[in-house]
């Protein structure tokens, strides 16, 4: 009874096994298929097409960044630059290619848009969440070596472990606010053509100004469908279906 019970546990393993990987193979060739079928139609310049089943793909994070140039170039020819933005902010992500930021420093000039002054910014920012992990591990090693060295110098050499101590105080500081701040620096484009900055998250409070898309902001805080952002050196809010957050 027990070989007949290992026996049918193993083939159903077995079997759920295979259909994994089945499926993930059928995935995968209808995604190579829709990508071939977006990208036939944006060489025969049917860009709204072409766009949709681009747009299904990175609903599935199922892209490339040859794709997302190619949307980005869609919504710039549309005139939509807040998503013209907003695809070129992935490709840079996604590549870390200088020219996607030559691009957006150009648009933002031609159309007069704030957030996009800091270059090198974004590429110091872009690097450090790549490294997110790899710093919270290193951090992490470097503030247990720090209590080691404390515990070593108090009661094996007999003396008071000042710089340990002191280093135990700034590695712990460092990961405190890398963990609890560091996921927490985000912004976001304005997609919305109109967009009404307001002085406080109501409906009725005092307009700051109105703005069209393609703006980056920096998002600071978020109360029921407002974000809190900042602007001009102060800070406003916005509705939040009128930005699309993105990393740098």
């Amino acid at each position: 009874m027990k070989y007949m019970q290992r026996g049918y546990l193993k083939f159903l393993a077995t079997t759920g096994i295979l259909i994994f990987f089945v499926s993930l193979q059928g995935f995968a060739q209808t995604s190579s298929h829709r990508l071939r079928t977006a990208d036939s139609l944006f060489q025969a310049k049917r860009y709204t097409q072409s766009f949709q089943h681009y747009e299904e793909m990175l609903k599935q994070n199922q892209f490339t960044p040859a794709m997302l140039l190619k949307m980005a170039f869609i919504k710039e020819g549309l005139l939509q630059i807040g998503e013209a933005m907003y695809y070129l902010n992935l490709y840079f992500i996604a590549t870390h290619d200088d020219s996607a930021l030559d691009k957006m420093n150009e648009l933002a000039a031609k159309y007069n848009l704030e957030g996009y002054e800091a270059s090198e910014t974004d590429k110091l920012l872009t690097n450090y969440y790549d490294s997110y992990n790899y710093i919270s591990f290193a951090v992490l090693a470097l503030l247990i070596l720090a209590f080691a060295l404390t515990f070593y110098t108090r009661f094996r050499l007999r003396r008071k472990p000042v710089v340990s101590f002191i280093l135990v105080a700034f590695f712990g500081a460092t990961l405190f606010i890398h963990l609890y701040y560091g996921e927490r620096i985000q912004t976001g484009i304005i997609t919305n053509a109109s967009t009404y900055l307001m002085s406080g998250p109501s409906a009725g409070a005092n307009v700051v100004e109105i703005i069209k898309d393609g703006h980056r902001v920096e998002v600071i805080g978020q109360k029921d469908v407002w974000l809190k952002i900042r602007w001009a050196g102060d800070v406003a809010y916005v509705k939040k279906n009128t930005v699309v957050p993105i990393r740098l």
